[in-house]
């Protein structure tokens, strides 16, 4: 049983597809364990997700079970930050921020480590280990505990905190992009991608939540292989995994973190600021800091693989066969391949071709499928999103569909393999929404004179349509007052509630949320 699929590919769909010859794909006729196109288009929805959500915290968080491998970057002069319990700067490998706030916690928490989670010690020296999420110590500390959070023992001084700030010395291009809360220390599955594909035949490989130094051992050791420099990945912010500081960063700053009991310490509203700042990059972290290169991606969605989760209760969830070895196998491989080539200057913006369909589409299908629309209003609406595709002097309504489905979609000089299934499946998530479209419409007119302002109940078929995209952007807050944030689950914090009805809240109301990610968060 593969994820489901709404999307029935119809003779005139397969039709259309033959006119996109020039994109390689898979040979159709035999399906092995590789990247094939009929599975980018059962699994397109899914694809489709993946590329709006990529590098934004508010749909990595709802989509949190990445499933996705993506080549990236990071350009010259970044400015990036490490909290830890040293003020020397970091030679080899550990964890870094790309906001103040994320690193700040790590900073502030006794003992070492941080946004990074090395060993006891703060190197090498110390061996990896099971730790718990959030690193060594723990989760960040919870809104109002801080101070008996970091009460030391009678055996333990207390190790106050530095913020490091370095700056990238060079452009750091050969970067793993690990979609979905791929640092969320979960058994949800938002390991998947490390424990059962990268890291599995590792001999620091683990499945346990808390085991983060040795993935990180794991995946750098294949970077001195395949010349990946870090690992970029997401929890409550993203981070990089940096291989080796010493090679690609300029120190600027270690700036010590004032003590808990002095006045200039006390900060009540730590976590809530801490969120606030998470929620500011809710839809991208901003000044081109990480660049992704869409035209690489490799997704367990482009394969023959059982993505079924085993809990049935988490259905919409995708989790990787660990008995697939086969196919496992060759997802590795593929997703190490992206590395073996230089790169690539004409590579495909994926993610602003979905966005002009997000944004297009959005919030009007949420009009289409309201409880108080007239037939009128409703044939008002559709007329406008469907008209430029028509030509009223030789009226052809599968034309019109054609033309409405890739009119986003952009030429390609020298696709890669993923842009040919990238582009399979974003056509067949824009040929559901402009074939729907242009179905309600055929029975909006066919009612004829009888269209007018009588509140009906929504056409059925946009209800599915809206099931089938799934689309991140129908669950956001819209604009918080000033004293709240828009509050959706994110390792470690958050209740089921705020995985499945993100709301607005206050500082006061942070308390006690948590129970969603299971043992392995609040």
């Amino acid at each position: 049983m593969y994820l489901p699929s709404l999307l029935a590919v119809s003779s005139l769909f397969l039709a259309a597809s033959a006119t996109s010859s020039q994109i390689p794909l898979s040979e159709t006729g035999v399906l092995d364990n590789g990247p094939h196109v009929d599975q980018a288009r059962a699994n397109a929805p899914h694809i489709f997700n993946a590329l709006h959500s990529s590098m934004r915290q508010w749909g990595s968080s709802l989509n949190h079970n990445g499933m996705s491998f993506f080549t990236a970057s990071v350009p010259n002069n970044t400015l990036l930050y490490h909290g830890t319990h040293s003020k020397d700067p970091v030679a080899g490998m550990e964890w870094l921020a790309f906001e103040i706030e994320h690193a700040e916690v790590f900073a502030r928490m006794r003992g070492p480590g941080g946004p990074g989670r090395g060993p006891p010690g703060g190197g090498p020296g110390g061996g990896p280990g099971e730790r718990p999420p959030g690193g060594p110590n723990g989760p960040p500390p919870r809104q109002g505990t801080s101070k008996d959070y970091l009460q030391k023992t009678n055996d333990e001084p207390i190790s106050y905190g530095y913020l490091q700030i370095y700056r990238t010395s060079r452009p750091l291009t050969k970067l793993l992009y690990l979609d979905g809360m791929s640092a969320g220390k979960t058994s949800m599955g938002t390991l998947d991608t490390q424990d059962y594909v990268m890291c599995k035949d590792s001999d620091t490989s683990t499945t346990n939540p808390g085991g983060d130094y040795g993935r990180a051992q794991c995946m750098c050791k294949l970077g001195a292989e395949y010349g990946i420099e870090g690992i970029v990945r997401m929890e409550a912010g993203f981070e990089l995994i940096l291989c080796n500081f010493a090679a690609s960063l300029e120190f600027i700053t270690a700036n010590q973190r004032p003590k808990y009991d002095a006045p200039e310490g006390v900060m009540d509203s730590s976590q809530f600021e801490y969120i606030r700042g998470v929620a500011a990059r809710y839809q991208g972290i901003t000044f081109g800091r990480v660049k992704v290169d869409y035209s690489s991606m490799v997704s367990a969605y482009f394969y023959p693989l059982n993505l079924t989760n085993p809990d049935a209760t988490k259905s919409e969830l995708p989790r990787l066969p660990v008995s697939d070895k086969e196919g496992l196998s060759r997802l590795r491989a593929d997703a190490l391949d992206i590395f073996s080539g230089g790169s690539r200057t004409d590579t495909v913006d994926w993610q602003g071709v979905v966005d002009m369909v997000v944004t297009r589409y959005s919030d009007r299908l949420q009009y289409l499928a309201s409880s108080n629309l007239t037939d009128r209003a409703a044939l008002s609406e559709i007329n406008f999103l469907l008209s430029a595709f028509i030509d009223y002097t030789d009226l052809s309504i599968p034309n019109a569909i054609e033309t409405c489905s890739r009119i986003y979609l952009p030429p390609m000089v020298s696709p890669t393999r993923s842009d040919g299934l990238i582009y399979e499946a974003v056509f067949a998530v824009t040929r559901k929404i402009c074939s729907t479209l242009f179905e309600v419409r055929d029975v909006l007119l066919g009612a004829g004179n009888e269209v007018d302002s009588t509140v009906t109940m929504p056409n059925p078929a946009i209800q599915e349509l809206i099931e089938y995209l799934n689309w991140s952007t129908w669950l956001e807050c819209g604009r918080c007052a000033y004293d709240e944030v828009c509050y959706v689950a994110i390792w470690p914090w958050g209740s089921v509630e705020d995985h499945e009805k993100p709301g607005c809240v206050k500082s006061d109301d942070l308390s006690g949320r948590r129970g969603y990610w299971g043992g392995w968060g609040h």
